[in-house]
Formats: structure tokens, C-alpha cells, sequence
């Protein structure tokens, strides 16, 4: 509650700061046309009036609301090594086709400071899934309705208002959290992999957006700082197989909020345009989000810190990220998890790491001239870097993935990516794997400079 009165303060600062100025433009264009003097009879001429003309033009005024909009999708086609189950080491090798994700992103602009973001997802070429919590059930149940596999989502949904006379801007809805270059870099023209980043999934949620408000200032020396209180996470979700990653709250029709969490960041230069660094931190506890609330009685705060950056000089880039979190009391989480029952129980995937770290780097240079963007990368991530109480660390969550391919961008939005990476796990015993993509799509926002 403190951080939200201190951001509350904040924004009405900055509110009483902006100063409210309208102007109105008047041009005066004279003109002195000379008439030519007309002899008379009596060989007399006559001077030419002098005439002033006077136009008065007034600046056109802007009508509001005004739409502008953006798209991008892909389709991707994969084959790789994957095993029958967990308990497996003999590697099969699987072919998939998916209509991975279609965007819409619009923008309604309410004034020349103010406006509001919106995305809709149409991912995998589904409608969706709805989860309900039926608590009046004998243990209380998880209910679930399918429709179709895939989802359409409404993935950001925002207000902002700018006060350019202070550099600061508000936020007030469901916007990217600025945690990880998964979250910062959205738009697949901005980054030559599959996704910006392929093992965030194992950790944290993919295109991480939460509701709450934020707040953003920029400060000297190209310096930008951020602020926000949104949504925490609930622990009945996460897993062994993506640690907090599932604990973002998507599943149900509304969110339990009785858990905020707070986001803070520092950016230096701008790290989706190529030219930035930048460190930030989550915290929030996610306890009393639990819809069975009497599974878990202990504190179960989720921490991440990040520092990240991307950059590009000429044709070469670099883009590198190092993550690390906690997760408070994570032996308890995991013995009330095992015991859950209905669609949310994980079975085996229950234990949980205590301290979990990805470190991401790539390296890459961008021939315009064809639009090939060719890059090496190297990832880890390991959810287990830590444990508690009876949780025994499992080797098969270290994971190392290296891959290379290249971006082709033509037609300015139009692209396609190829990339094929080899995984290898801790686990002794397990294979090394590999997995081959290729995915064509679109990226309107390409046509942006």
C-alpha cells in the first residue's frame, strides 16, 4: 500500500506540473502589385496604387479520436528431438506445423498527450480455454471448458497520458512489464530468432503483461526510470517445467489481486531500438492469490532482478540478458501444490527450485542491402540453481541451448527466419538434442522509423 501512495503522489506531481498552453498561429502576407502607368493624351502618367492584402490563416485544429494500427503473425514449421515422457532418454524426432500468433495492435489517440494501446492475439489459430473455481464443490474444484485449442487474447490494454512539460508519462491498464527482452523487444522484426528469447518459457512468463499503473521518467543524460504497481502472480501454477512462468494469471475470467507486486527499472539509451541497457525488479508475494487458500499459510514472494541490454553499431548487434529470482518458502509451495486436486494438480511436476538464473547472448550482423540478419546465440537457464527443505535438485532443468540461423527481411515487412539450435541437459545420461525451425511472417511495424 505504501508503494501505491507513493506512485499515486507521484503521478499527481507530475499532473500539477504540465502546463496547459493553446496557440493560435496568424500569418499576414503583403503583397505590392504595380500597375503599369498608362499614357494619356496629354503625355501625363499616373502612379500605381499601392495595394495590401491581408490573409489571415488559422492553424487547423486536429479532430479526435484518431486510429492508427499496426499487425504482425507467422506461421512456423518445426522438427526436432523430443521424448515420450520425462522419464524417457531415447530421443523420437517430431514434425509440427503451427499459425503461431496473429497481432492486431491499435492505438486511439484522445489528444495530443494522451491516447489508448490495445493488442488482440490470436495465437495458434484457436478461441480458447476458461477455467473457473467452483469452491462450493466437497474439497472445492477447478472447472474447465474447452472450445478449441489456441486462444484469442487481449493481451495489453492501456491508457497513457504524457506530461511533456515534465518527460513523465502514466500508465493505467494491462501493459508489458519491462523485466526481460522478451517483454521489451515484441515486435519479430526486431529480433532474427524464433522468439526473442527461447528459454524465458522455463522461467518466466512469455510476453509478460499485468494490470496496475505505472509510471515512467525521463531524466538527463538519456536516462529513463519506471515505476509500477500491478497484479501479482498466483503459486497454485507454477511448475517445474517453467518454475513462476505459470503462475501469470490467464487462466480465469478475472484476477485475484489480494497479492500486488511492485516492477521497477532503469534504462539507459533505448533497448528496443538497438541502443540501450537496463536493470529492473519484481517483487511481490503470491500467497494470498491462491484461490484454495487453505493449501498454503507462508509467505511465497517471487523476486527477479535483470540486467539486460541491445545494441547496435553499424551492421553488428549484441543483445544479452542475465536473470535471477527466488521464490520464498518454495518446499512449501511445492508440498501444497502436490496435494491440489482437479485440473490444477501438477502430479510430478510439483517440486520447485528456490533460486532460479538464465543468462542469454547474441551475437549478430545485419546486411541490409539483401535484409539478411544472420546471429549465433548461447542460453542457459537453471531452475533448480537452488533449493529448500526436501526439494532435490533435478539436473534435466539445466538446460544449455546454442543456435544460429538468420532473419530475411523483404518486401520491408515481409520475413522469414530460419534458426536450428542443439539443446544439452545436466542429466546424465540424457542426449543431446536438436531442433530445426523455419517460420514466414509479417511485421508492419517494420514500416516505422
Amino acid at each position: 500500500m505504501k508503494w501505491a501512495l507513493a506512485l499515486i503522489f507521484a503521478m499527481s506531481f507530475a499532473a500539477q506540473a504540465q502546463e496547459k498552453t493553446t496557440t493560435t498561429t496568424t500569418t499576414v502576407i503583403q503583397s505590392t502589385s504595380t500597375i503599369e502607368s498608362t499614357p494619356k493624351l496629354e503625355t501625363q502618367a499616373e502612379e500605381a496604387p499601392v495595394v495590401t492584402q491581408v490573409a489571415t490563416v488559422t492553424e487547423v485544429k486536429k479532430e479526435y479520436p484518431q486510429f492508427e494500427f499496426t499487425s504482425y503473425g507467422y506461421i512456423s514449421f518445426a522438427q526436432g528431438e523430443t521424448f515420450k515422457t520425462v522419464q524417457n532418454l531415447e530421443p523420437i524426432v517430431r514434425r509440427s506445423m503451427d499459425l503461431a500468433e496473429f497481432a492486431f495492435e491499435g492505438e486511439y489517440k484522445l489528444t495530443d498527450s494522451s491516447k489508448i494501446e490495445f493488442e488482440v492475439e490470436i495465437e495458434h489459430g484457436g478461441v480458447g480455454t476458461t477455467i473457473e473455481f467452483d469452491p462450493f464443490e466437497e474439497f472445492g474444484e477447478f472447472e474447465q471448458e474447452i472450445e478449441k485449442g489456441g486462444e484469442v487474447v487481449l493481451h495489453e490494454i492501456y491508457y497513457k497520458k504524457d506530461f511533456k512539460k515534465t518527460d513523465t508519462a502514466v500508465r493505467v491498464g494491462k501493459f508489458p512489464l519491462f523485466i526481460s527482452l522478451g517483454s521489451v523487444l515484441t515486435k519479430p522484426h526486431k529480433y532474427p530468432t524464433i522468439l526473442a528469447s527461447d528459454l524465458e518459457g522455463r522461467m518466466l512468463p512469455l510476453g509478460w503483461t499485468e494490470t496496475g499503473v505505472g509510471l515512467e521518467q525521463k531524466i538527463k543524460y538519456g536516462f529513463t526510470a519506471r515505476a509500477a504497481l500491478v497484479n501479482g502472480l498466483n503459486s497454485e501454477f507454477f511448475r517445474t517445467y517453467s518454475w513462476v512462468g505459470g503462475g501469470y494469471q490467464r487462466h480465469f475470467e478475472s484476477m485475484n489481486a489480494d497479492n500486488l507486486a511492485t516492477v521497477f527499472s532503469l534504462e539507459w539509451g533505448n533497448i528496443s531500438k538497438g541502443s540501450g541497457i537496463a536493470f529492473a525488479q519484481y517483487a511481490g508475494d503470491t500467497t494470498d492469490n491462491r484461490y484454495k487458500v487453505d493449501k498454503l499459510k507462508v509467505p511465497a514472494e517471487v523476486r527477479i532482478t535483470t540486467l539486460m541490454g541491445n545494441y547496435k553499431w553499424k551492421g553488428l548487434g549484441i543483445a544479452a540478458e542475465y536473470i535471477e529470482g527466488s521464490l520464498e518458502n518454495s518446499d512449501k509451495v511445492s508440498a501444497a501444490n502436490a496435494t491440489l486436486g482437479g485440473l490444477a494438480k501438477p502430479k510430478a511436476f510439483a517440486p520447485l527450485g528456490h533460486k532460479a538464473r538464465l543468462e542469454s547472448v547474441q551475437l549478430s550482423y545485419d546486411w541490409e542491402t539483401p535484409g539478411l540478419v544472420f546471429f549465433l546465440k548461447a542460453e542457459h537457464v537453471n531452475t533448480f540453481a537452488d533449493v529448500q527443505g526436501s526439494i532435490v535438485k533435478n539436473p534435466r532443468y539445466d538446460v544449455s541451448r546454442r543456435s544460429g540461423g538468420f532473419m530475411w527481411m523483404w518486401d520491408t515487412a515481409a520475413f522469414m527466419k530460419v534458426q536450428y539450435a542443439r539443446d544439452k541437459t545436466e542429466l546424465e545420461g540424457l542426449p543431446e538434442t536438436y531442433q530445426a525451425n523455419v517460420a514466414f511472417g509479417f511485421d508492419l511495424s517494420a514500416f516505422e522509423k
